[in-house]
């Protein structure tokens, strides 16, 4: 699950305000955040990138890694994960 994405002129608002949301929410509601985006896939919305994108920023910013990746301009979700012991990893 992938997407191209390029940036417009008011995504960093957007991102922004999706991010601020992020910041009250714990790992658990994060988590099935991420994963209802996984069970849904991406659709390429181009909203759709821009809440990933924050939400890959609030789990770097909690967890120093993300299952959202972001390579040059390449946006992609690893696939299902859970919370354990305070930190996420892939469901098996």
């Amino acid at each position: 699950m992938e997407y191209i994405y390029v940036g417009r002129e008011d995504d960093n608002n957007i991102i922004a305000d999706y991010k601020k949301r992020f910041e009250a929410k714990t790992l658990e509601e994060l988590v099935e955040s991420y994963n209802s985006q996984v069970k849904c896939g991406i659709t390429g919305v181009h909203r759709q990138a821009l809440y990933l994108i924050a939400l890959r920023q609030e789990f770097k910013e909690r967890l120093k890694e993300s299952p959202v990746y972001l390579l040059e301009h390449v946006l992609g979700l690893v696939g299902p994960i859970e919370v354990v012991d305070g930190n996420i990893r892939m469901v098996k």
